[in-house]
């Protein structure tokens, strides 16, 4: 036996997010040591989970892709769910202390909102419960969607990974999540705060940071004729976007110059249209990588991130970092790699801005903090074998 799956909720090219980043990313760090199917969902967008691609299997670098058909998308059911979920919370700030908000809905009513949330997919759970012994692990990737909730259900408890992606934001406080997580033979954390956030909702279970790693090769910068600031993601009001927006046209009525926002991703909210910002929308791998290379500065505006690859990213490019203060991951990158600033309000924000304009020696220095950082922590051969631990740990313990 010397297979392992990964199961993720979609996955495709073309896909541009943190999870199915991070599940092909364990795959290919696998796929030398063991045959690797990474099993997930005919779906590629999230707004309703519609089987858009082909069922079936095919082999991508050395990695069997086994998609199976969404049976539950995303409806207007789920919507008025979501409704009373955000109506039976209140207004809702990520805790910076360990008070956790209780939620008076039954586990019943609580997997009815998972598994309305799409995508539900039967025939990959049918999969899962007949096929789980032919692996030497099966790896969950992020708990929020029900291929990861119903799938750790398809397996006796104490025989899968499941790494979390955990952010500290609503969904997560749903009881019925922590009950999931503790199916789980082990936790996969990314982070440290991440950890922190999932000891807090769920309590201190087994598990071990592996961690993802991160291209550090060095590329030109970008040539722009003048000084820019990067966001690279999804333009999200999730993701902070709309304040990001905000608080650099406020910047820039009391600031003049020539500093510019670009951006590339996608565009799930609108872009303004500004003289200043510019939407570049999905761009290469190595047009990104330039672009971070030859920014002032790279910004994170997510206040809900649980490693941020994008981040690690410009930082491996000795590019300073300017990150939401609310996500104690990024806050953690900064603080302990002294690579950027953290902001909570325009005030510190705009104070950022002006600290990267006016001091190159400080942005040098940063820069440079910011690399070593990534190199210390974040080298593929460390992640390797710390994954391919987590994965012997599970087969140590297989129960038939």
């Amino acid at each position: 036996m010397n297979k392992v799956a990964i199961v993720v909720q979609r996955c495709h090219e073309d896909i541009v997010g943190g999870s199915e980043t991070l599940a092909w990313h364990y795959a290919t760090l696998l796929r030398d040591d063991y045959e690797v199917d990474l099993l997930t969902t005919t779906a590629v967008d999230t707004s309703v989970w519609a089987n858009t691609l082909p069922e079936g299997s095919e082999t991508k670098e050395g990695v069997r892709i086994v998609r199976f058909p969404v049976t539950i998308g995303r409806s207007d059911y789920w919507s008025g769910l979501h409704k009373r979920l955000l109506e039976a919370f209140g207004p809702f700030v990520p805790a910076g202390n360990n008070d956790v908000p209780q939620l008076r809905w039954s586990i019943a009513l609580q997997e009815d909102f998972i598994r309305h949330q799409g995508p539900y997919s039967a025939p990959l759970f049918q999969f899962i419960r007949e096929n789980w012994r032919d692996y030497r692990a099966v790896i969950f990737i992020t708990y929020l969607y029900p291929t990861t909730y119903f799938g750790l259900q398809q397996l006796p408890a104490g025989n899968a990974l499941f790494a979390p992606t955990l952010h500290d934001e609503l969904p997560a406080y749903l009881p019925a999540y922590k009950y999931a997580a503790r199916r789980a033979r082990a936790l996969v954390w990314l982070t440290a705060a991440e950890q922190r956030v999932g000891q807090k909702l769920w309590g201190d279970l087994p598990g071990r940071i592996v961690s993802m790693a991160i291209d550090t090769e060095l590329r030109e910068p970008q040539w722009m004729p003048v000084p820019y600031l990067l966001y690279c993601g999804r333009v999200d009001p999730n993701k902070g976007c709309r304040e990001l927006f905000e608080y650099f046209m406020t910047f820039k009525k009391t600031h003049p110059s020539e500093l510019r926002l670009i951006i590339t991703g996608k565009d799930d909210m609108p872009v303004p249209a500004h003289e200043d910002i510019e939407f570049r929308g999905f761009v290469s791998a190595e047009e990104k990588f330039r672009l971070m290379s030859g920014a002032r500065a790279f910004v994170t505006p997510s206040p809900n991130e649980s490693f941020s690859i994008v981040t690690l990213e410009a930082m491996a490019q000795h590019t300073p970092i300017l990150a939401n203060s609310a996500s104690t991951v990024l806050a953690d990158h900064i603080k302990d790699s002294g690579a950027g600033y953290v902001y909570s309000d325009y005030q510190s924000f705009a104070h950022a801005l002006n600290e990267f304009s006016s001091n190159e020696a400080m942005l040098t220095n940063m820069g440079d903090l910011g690399r070593q950082y990534v190199l210390s922590r974040y080298q593929t051969d460390k992640v390797r074998q710390s994954l391919i631990a987590a994965v012997e740990s599970c087969q140590s313990c297989r129960k038939s």
